[in-house]
């Protein structure tokens, strides 16, 4: 086989993917919902977040939902700035909000998952849902999230888009950010959600029970949603739900372009080798797939069929985002998306590669 033929397999497997999210995307608004109010226990984990976390607290008040239906619990991450006492003072004298302190110390799990598991643990509710400390939600958060929960889905995952600031550096955030909710909304259809996003997250308890919360995943310092999803979807026959109500959708606060930002991605994105075995073959073809594109670019005697190529490589995710733009309410970002369709897979697949070799620094 030859380049030239392998290019064109590549091809074919990447549009297919392309094809495979662009259906799951216009069916997976059609999920079916039920309108209860189970017990709902709201855990936010933060480590020296003094300076953004006010904004959360203050929604959090505002939520719509019975009183005596629902908790918060605010897990102190080991913080040394003022985060203790600012989750204190909006705790004060409401009855269904607790904090409590996680001692990193001596915590056997590395990143926050120690401390969500002592808010879980600490719990009384059926369901759990958990956002960050850098978010805003919306008043019925709660309703719209728990509609999601028929009695075979275990998970329900949800949309944070980044809050719309001016600048270019915004614009790709919230693209970025699109397609990740994308992807991860596309894939839930076919109940394989490929990531979890924990800033809008929720689960049962019993799930996490069964699972043994991140028992699987000690020696990793980050991706605690990402692995949590996993064990869930392959250690047990629980489903999955995607919230795609713009009621439930928890805005974060636009990360300025600097070394957070940089350390962020690379983060988010080190997980590769982590993939059970099929979303790692899907991985490696998408990669793969740009790599021969970079290699065409190079060799201009491929580069009619470079054209050719990109040609169908642009319509198809054209098709993909326009659906997810719709999906997610973000269609201004598609007057963006033949500038943002060169940057973005040359910004992602680096911090796919780079973030794979943990060369990130964690609070």
């Amino acid at each position: 086989m030859n380049f030239i033929e392998f290019s064109i397999i590549l091809t074919f497997l990447y549009l297919i993917i392309m094809c495979v999210i662009a259906i799951g995307l216009i069916f997976i608004r059609m999920e079916r919902r039920v309108f209860h109010t189970p017990t709902v226990s709201v855990i936010v984990c933060a480590r020296n977040e003094a300076n953004v976390i006010g904004r959360l607290l203050q929604s959090l008040t505002k939520l719509h939902y019975p009183e005596d239906k629902f908790e918060i619990i605010l897990i102190d991450d080991d913080s040394f700035d003022g985060t203790h006492n600012i989750m204190q003072q909006y705790a004060d004298g409401k009855p269904n909000w607790k904090v409590l302190r996680h001692d990193k110390t001596t915590a056997t799990l590395k990143g926050k998952k120690g401390a969500l598991t002592l808010g879980v643990q600490a719990s009384r509710s059926e369901i759990i849902m958990v956002t960050d400390a850098d978010c805003v939600v919306p008043p019925d958060w709660i309703t719209s999230t728990v509609s999601f929960f028929r009695k075979d889905v275990g998970m329900v995952l949800g949309n944070s888009p980044v809050e719309k600031k001016a600048g270019f550096m915004n614009i790709y955030e919230r693209f970025d950010t699109l397609c990740e909710a994308s992807v991860a909304a596309a894939s839930t259809y076919y109940n394989k959600p490929t990531h979890a996003n924990g800033r809008n997250l929720a689960y049962r308890k019993q799930v996490f029970e069964e699972v043994n919360g991140y028992e699987n995943c000690v020696n990793t310092d980050t991706g605690d949603d990402f692995f949590l999803m996993q064990e869930i979807r392959t250690r047990t026959r629980w489903r999955f739900a995607y919230n795609t109500d713009p009621a439930g959708f928890v805005t974060t606060t636009a990360t300025p372009l600097g070394k957070r930002y940089i350390h962020q991605q690379l983060r988010r994105n080190s997980k590769a080798f982590h993939l059970t075995i099929p979303f790692f073959i899907l991985g490696a073809i998408a990669f793969l797939f740009h790599v021969a594109l970079a290699v065409m670019l190079f060799s201009p005697s491929l580069w009619k069929w470079l054209a050719a190529i990109l040609l169908f490589k642009f319509i198809a995710e054209l098709i993909a985002t326009f659906h997810g733009a719709r999906l997610f309410c973000q269609t201004d970002l598609l007057k963006y998306f033949p500038i943002l369709w060169v940057l973005y897979p040359v910004f992602y697949l680096s911090s796919q590669l780079i973030g794979s070799l943990k060369i990130y620094r964690w609070k």
